[in-house]
């Protein structure tokens, strides 16, 4: 399959790419906040960002390096078609700058706390639904991308187009680190590889930029921690932010924030809540994630709270969360601190401890393992 990019409009603040891959023939637009004009190799790693492993064969109707050509080519897997050029590849950043792709919720909030000084938030603008996010967002003193991703299919092929925004700005910003909000939980507990194979997007490293996981130690619990020590009076505007009224994320997250209020007595009101859902919306063996979640759940509130978002939950989870300590959850997981510069790690976890969060201990390590053995009789644990 081919998609060619052409008819490429870049003006200050602003680029419009025709595009057609057989199927479709349409556009992808970006708009940003502040009017630069951004070099061809950022658009065309944007732009890549948005094709994933979808096509064999992708033409941009711009003039690049031909490196960015073959880290493009490396991420895609495609036959890059283009013009090249002989300028150099990367701004040299030398500063430490940071930049963090920010959404609002409860997880790009928590990465704030450990920036240093020198550092910028990237937003983007999806619309839509997504039109929550930016009452949120608005908060801050953040750079948006406006973009009408929303009606295209790009969306689907890689979840790196969230990052087109810190991709465009870098250069601008002078990025020397990206910072998503990423946290570790289903995806470590199911994938005992996942951090160990940690590394920075092949397209992140082509714009110059590399990534600090500030967040990847941390469980829901332990982002909403920190953002809840650091932003109580952010944090009903993040809760909103942060999915749909009728989703279940939004339900367990505030469930999960009520946890947190009273476990620690926070003088936090929450407005806005959303009732308990008509509907389960799981059945027990579904989603790793909300049945992993649903121990701490149980052990904090009560058997038929987790139920009324998963059905045929086993007794038998119940009465292991009540033997248990569960304190994994709120603690942060210690080797990813390798993936942390030396410069920036002893303020990341001075800010950790301040939010009362602790590393793994041997108690913490023994009940994830139990807590996993007994996820694996209903899922693939690796």
């Amino acid at each position: 399959m081919k998609i060619t990019f052409e008819q490429i409009k870049i003006k200050p603040g602003y680029i419009k790419a025709e595009y057609s891959d057989g199927d479709t023939n349409h556009y992808i637009e970006f708009e940003l906040s502040d009017p630069i004009i951004i070099r061809d190799d950022l658009i065309a790693l944007s732009l890549a960002a948005l094709c994933g492993k979808k096509y064999e064969s992708i033409n941009f109707d711009l003039n690049i390096s031909e490196k960015t050509k073959k880290d493009i080519e490396k991420f895609t897997a495609s036959t890059i078609t283009t013009k090249l050029n002989n300028s150099p590849t990367l701004i040299s950043k030398k500063f430490g700058n940071h930049t963090v792709n920010f959404s609002g919720g409860f997880d790009s909030l928590a990465a704030i706390p450990f920036l240093p000084q020198n550092h910028s938030l990237v937003s983007m603008d999806f619309g839509g639904h997504f039109k929550r996010e930016m009452n949120m967002i608005n908060k801050f003193d953040t750079h948006i991308v406006k973009t009408n991703i929303l009606e295209t299919d790009f969306r689907k092929n890689s979840w790196l187009f969230m990052v087109i925004g810190s991709i465009l700005y870098s250069d601008y910003l002078n990025t020397e680190f990206n910072v998503f909000g990423s946290i570790i939980n289903a995806a470590f507990m199911q994938n005992s590889n996942y951090v160990k194979t940690y590394n920075t997007p092949t397209l992140v490293q082509s714009a110059g930029m590399k990534n600090i996981p500030y967040t990847q130690p941390l469980s829901e619990i332990g982002s909403l921690r920190v953002s809840t020590y650091n932003f109580p009076h952010l944090i009903n505007e993040s809760l909103k932010s942060l999915a749909n009224p009728k989703e279940e994320k939004r339900f367990r997250k505030q469930l999960l924030l009520e946890i947190e209020i009273d476990r620690f007595n926070h003088d936090i009101e929450l407005t806005d809540t959303v009732s308990e859902p008509t509907n389960q919306y799981f059945k027990w063996g579904d989603n790793f994630l909300v049945d992993q979640l649903s121990f701490y759940i149980m052990k904090y509130k009560n058997y038929d709270i987790a139920s009324l978002t998963i059905s045929d939950i086993p007794k038998e989870a119940y009465d292991l969360a009540q033997n248990l300590n569960l304190s994994f959850y709120d603690r942060y997981y210690t080797d990813v601190l390798k993936f942390v510069p030396k410069q920036f790690r002893s303020k990341y976890v001075s800010n950790l401890e301040q939010a009362n969060i602790l590393p793994f201990e041997e108690n913490d390590w023994k009940e994830y393992r139990e807590v996993n053995k007994f996820l694996s009789n209903y899922h693939t644990v690796k």
